[in-house]
């Protein structure tokens, strides 16, 4: 008898058929066979290109790795990819690896440092569609942030992203871990953006939220100042939490540009104005500290009949501007600088006796707190 052919019926019952030297054919069908040959078939690793499995290190020698990935037989993995990532490895240690070809005659080539690049990737993508907290580390410096590792993957952390203030010193972040959530994702460069300033943003909300309610108006701050436009200055008044000072409460006399009062990072006391604790927005005031002392000084100093001294600041059509306070100026109207001032003003005009910077005596006429008036005489004094 000789074995011919081997048919699977369609209740899954293996056909067995025989044929005799009389060329008759007997038909042997057997639930065991199938069973047997099912439970065989389910041991055989069924893979594919470019999939991701879980071997067995079988034996270890100098320059390849014999792998059982579930086949008939062993499997080769080069030794140089476990080198190169620094992994021990040992005898029945389970490692993943990705097939990158199954060929026709049954050879299979593995990768280990390609099957981890696919696994860092997914947990990547994982964690920025979970916007999930990770950690990295800081691996080296380059232009305009820094370079950290991710899953093993070299990702681009932003100065701007980085911390609240602005950052000179990246060097001393360096071989730091740091926590961050995963910003952009470009998979076409295979760029990855992640940012640490987010995580400090949820902390100082609460702080800034804490310190809005314990503002209120009328209160004394002190902050530094972080940037100056034309129509004010913003502080830091910590924790996150800015607030504006006008162009017009930083001086009582009039003024083109907030830098003629206050400069760039001096730390300064302000007077809380007004609080919006839903905006989160504060309003804050330099020349009101100023107020308590200039009502003493008006009460003491500023009455009708006393002689002080001025400060000349600018000459004008109308008359001399004096400095007797700061922030506060006088008018020594023109009738009031000389006797007889019309006859004399062609020939001895009074721009050319007095000079800027200069500091002269002078007598108070009037002072009008309210309406920001000072008047001086400066005749009444040469009689």
């Amino acid at each position: 008898m000789n074995l011919e052919k081997d048919i699977i019926n369609k209740n899954g019952h293996y056909n067995l058929e025989i044929k005799k030297p009389d060329n008759k054919t007997i038909v042997f069908q057997s639930k065991e066979i199938s069973k047997i040959i099912n439970l065989y078939s389910s041991t055989i690793n069924k893979l594919k290109n470019q999939d991701i499995t879980t071997c067995r290190i079988l034996k270890i020698k100098k320059k390849i790795i014999l792998i059982d990935i579930g086949l008939k037989y062993d499997c080769i993995l080069s030794r140089k990819e476990l080198k190169t990532r620094k992994i021990c490895t040992k005898v029945n240690q389970l490692i993943d690896v990705l097939v990158e070809k199954l060929d026709y005659k049954g050879k299979c080539f593995l990768s280990y440092i390609k099957a981890n690049k696919i696994k860092s990737w997914n947990r990547v993508n994982e964690a920025y569609k979970k916007n999930e907290l990770v950690t990295f580390l800081v691996l080296a410096r380059t232009k305009g942030g820094l370079i950290v590792s991710l899953y093993n993957i070299e990702c681009f952390l932003p100065g701007s992203q980085l911390e609240y203030k602005k950052v000179t010193n990246f060097d001393c972040y360096i071989d730091h871990i740091l926590d961050g959530k995963i910003v952009k994702i470009n998979t076409t460069t295979k760029n990855i953006v992640v940012s640490h300033k987010i995580i400090l943003e949820k902390i100082n909300l609460k702080k800034k939220q804490r310190l809005v309610l314990k503002l209120t108006k009328g209160i004394i701050v002190e902050g530094i100042v972080k940037n100056i436009t034309n129509y004010g200055c913003f502080v830091d008044l910590g924790r996150g939490l800015d607030g504006l000072c006008h162009i017009s409460d930083l001086s009582f006399k009039r003024i083109r540009h907030p830098v003629e009062r206050i400069n760039l990072g001096e730390k300064r006391k302000f007077l809380v104005l007004y609080v919006d604790r839903l905006r989160k927005r504060v309003q804050l005031g330099l020349k009101q500290l100023v107020i308590d002392d200039c009502k003493l000084f008006i009460r003491k100093v500023l009455f009708y009949g006393n002689i002080i001294k001025g400060k000349i600041k600018s000459l004008r059509k109308f008359g001399i501007l004096v400095e007797i306070y700061p922030f506060f100026d006088g008018l020594l109207h023109k009738k009031e600088v000389f006797k007889l001032f019309y006859k004399f003003y062609h020939k001895n005009p009074f721009s050319s006796v007095f000079l800027d910077g200069n500091v002269i005596n002078i007598l108070i006429l009037e002072s009008k707190f309210k309406r920001k008036k000072i008047y001086l005489s400066f005749k009444i004094l040469l009689t």
